[in-house]
C-alpha cells in the first residue's frame, strides 16, 4: 500500500509542478493549461502561503497532516473561508478563495477529480466609500514640486526618480528593482546566526528601450511580473528625453539606494512642515491628476457629442457610450475615469482606485 503524503507535502507538490515562470499566458491557454498554471512570483507566493495556512487549518481539524487532498470535501473549505471571513478583510477572503480555486484546479489537473464549490461560497463586498486611503493621502501639487525642487538639490538622479514616478504612476519596484532575500533567519537564544541574503533582482527595472518618446508611452513590469503599456504625462517630456539621452543601456535608475531616497524624502518633508509618503504618493500625485484629466475629458466629449471617440479612448461599448453621452450621470462619468485610470496604475477593478483618489478629491 502506498504511503500517503501529508497534506503540506501534497500543496507544495502541486505548487512546484504548476509554476510557469516565464512563459506566455496566451501559449499555456492554447494549451489549455492555464487554469492549473501560475505564471507570476508573487501570485506562486501568496497562493501558495494561503493554501499552506488552509492545509494547516485543516490537519488541525482532523487531527492528523496524513491524508488525500482529493478526500476534502466541500464543507470543509466553506467552513474555513466563512471563519476566513469572520476575523480579515474581505480583500483577503477574495485571495484566499482565489487561492484555493486555483488549488483545486491543480488538484484536478495532477492528481484527480475534485468538487470544492468555492464560486458558490458567497464573498464578502466591500463599499466603496469604506477603502481607506493607505500610507496617506497623495502629494499636492506644491508639495511635490517642493519636495523634487529640494531634493534636486542633493541629488539630481533622485529627483529625476521622484518625478519619473509622478510621470508614469510606476511603483517602487520599477525604479530600483525587486527586493529578494534568500535564505532562512535562524535565531539561537535570541541571538541571529544566520540570515537571510538580500538582492536586487533588475529585471522589472525601467531601461531606456521602454520609453517610446513618440507616443509618450513607457512600458512597465510590475507586480506578479504583469507588463502593461501607460502614456505619462506630457509635461514630462523633456525628463523623458533627457533619461533617454544620458542613461546608458540597463536599468536608468541602477545604483539609486532606496533607503537612501527614503531618508531624504523624510527630511526634506519634515524641513518644509509638511508629512512625507514616500514614493507611494508620487504614484497617488499622479492619480489625482490623471483621474482630474480622465474627467475632463469625458465631459469634453459628452460635449461634443462625440461617443465615437468616447468608445474608442474609454475601452467601453459603443452602447454605453451612446447611453453616457445622452445621460451623463456625474457618478457614470467618475466610474468611467476610474476604470481606466485601474488599468494605468496596474489593478483591473474601480474599488482599488478610491485608496488613490478617495470620493470627493477633484
Amino acid at each position: 500500500m502506498a504511503k500517503v503524503k501529508t497534506i503540506f507535502r501534497q500543496v507544495d507538490q502541486l505548487f512546484a509542478m504548476s509554476r510557469r515562470f516565464g512563459e506566455s499566458k496566451e501559449k499555456i491557454k492554447n494549451q489549455g493549461k492555464m487554469a492549473g498554471a501560475i505564471s507570476g512570483g508573487k501570485t506562486y507566493v501568496d497562493y501558495r502561503a494561503a493554501c499552506m495556512r488552509w492545509a494547516e487549518d485543516l490537519a488541525k481539524k482532523r487531527g492528523s497532516s496524513k491524508f488525500q487532498i482529493c478526500s476534502v470535501k466541500p464543507e470543509e473549505i466553506k467552513n474555513f473561508l466563512e471563519r476566513v471571513a469572520m476575523t480579515h478583510r474581505p480583500e483577503t477572503v477574495h485571495q484566499y478563495c482565489a487561492a484555493l480555486q486555483k488549488l483545486e484546479n491543480m488538484t484536478i489537473e495532477r492528481f484527480g477529480k475534485v468538487r470544492w464549490k468555492i464560486d458558490e461560497f458567497e464573498k464578502p463586498r466591500r463599499k466603496r466609500d469604506d477603502v481607506t486611503a493607505q500610507r496617506g493621502p497623495a502629494y499636492t501639487t506644491r508639495e511635490a514640486d517642493k519636495l523634487t525642487r529640494e531634493i534636486a538639490r542633493v541629488d539630481k538622479r533622485s529627483a529625476d526618480a521622484l518625478n519619473f514616478i509622478r510621470a508614469t504612476g510606476c511603483r517602487a519596484e520599477t525604479v530600483f528593482g525587486r527586493l529578494v532575500k534568500t535564505g532562512g533567519k535562524v535565531v539561537v537564544n535570541g541571538m541571529v546566526v544566520k540570515g537571510t541574503k538580500v538582492s536586487r533582482d533588475f529585471k522589472k527595472a525601467v531601461t531606456t528601450e521602454r520609453i517610446n518618446l513618440a507616443k509618450d508611452t513607457v512600458t512597465l513590469c510590475e507586480k506578479g511580473g504583469k507588463w502593461r503599456t501607460v502614456k505619462y504625462d506630457r509635461r514630462y517630456q523633456g525628463l523623458m528625453e533627457r533619461l533617454v539621452k544620458e542613461s546608458p543601456r540597463g536599468p536608468i535608475f541602477a545604483g539609486l539606494n532606496q533607503s537612501t531616497l527614503y531618508g531624504r524624502i523624510k527630511n526634506t518633508s519634515r524641513k518644509a512642515r509638511f508629512v512625507g509618503r514616500g514614493l507611494h504618493g508620487m504614484r497617488k500625485t499622479f492619480a489625482v491628476q490623471r483621474h482630474k484629466e480622465y474627467i475632463q475629458r469625458i465631459n469634453d466629449l459628452v460635449n461634443k457629442k462625440d461617443w465615437q471617440t468616447l468608445a474608442r479612448e474609454f475601452s467601453v461599448p459603443t452602447q454605453k457610450a451612446r447611453a453616457i453621452y445622452k445621460n451623463p450621470h456625474e457618478k457614470t462619468v467618475d466610474n468611467l475615469a476610474r476604470l481606466k485610470l485601474s488599468y494605468d496604475l496596474g489593478h483591473n477593478r474601480i474599488e482599488v482606485t478610491y485608496r488613490y483618489v478617495p470620493k470627493g478629491v477633484n
